[in-house]
C-alpha cells in the first residue's frame, strides 16, 4: 500500500481498527456550516494520533456521506489543504476521490479513506475493510 507521499504501509497498518477519537473527529465534519480552523486541527491532530509515522502515512484525503440533504450527496476532505468540500450528486470530485463515492454515500462507513492504491473503509466502530481502488 501506497500513502500520499509514496511511503509503503503495511496491510496490517490499514487493516488497524481505528480509534473511537479518529472516528468521532471525522463525523464533525458534517455540521452543515464552514469548519473552523480549529475544528480541522482537531481533526488534523486525531489523524496525526492515528498515523503515528507522520503526514507521509496519511491518506490522501477522507470521502463520507453527507448529511446536509439534497442535493448534496458526499464530502471530501483534505487535511494538508485544509479543504474540506461538500459535492451534490453526479458533481465529480477531484484528485482520485471519486473512486470512494459509492461506498462514503452508502451510508455504511463513517469514512472512507483514500490511498494512492487502496480504499479502506471504515465502520462506525473503527473497524476497517481495505480493498484495491
Amino acid at each position: 500500500m501506497v500513502s500520499s507521499s509514496g511511503r509503503q504501509l503495511s496491510v496490517e497498518q490499514l487493516r488497524r481498527r481505528r480509534s473511537s477519537s479518529y472516528v468521532d473527529a471525522l463525523r464533525k465534519l458534517d455540521t452543515g456550516g464552514p469548519v473552523s480552523a480549529t475544528g480541522i486541527d482537531a481533526i488534523r491532530d486525531a489523524v496525526a494520533a492515528e498515523f503515528p509515522d507522520g503526514p507521509a502515512s496519511w491518506p490522501l484525503g477522507w470521502v463520507s456521506k453527507c448529511y446536509l440533504g439534497a442535493p448534496y450527496e458526499v464530502h471530501i476532505v483534505d487535511i494538508s489543504g485544509h479543504i474540506i468540500r461538500h459535492f451534490k450528486r453526479g458533481e465529480a470530485m477531484p484528485g482520485g476521490m471519486e473512486r470512494a463515492r459509492s461506498l462514503a454515500a452508502s451510508g455504511r462507513y463513517a469514512a472512507i479513506e483514500v490511498f494512492s492504491d487502496r480504499l479502506v473503509a471504515i465502520a462506525d466502530d473503527g473497524t476497517t475493510s481495505v480493498s484495491m481502488g
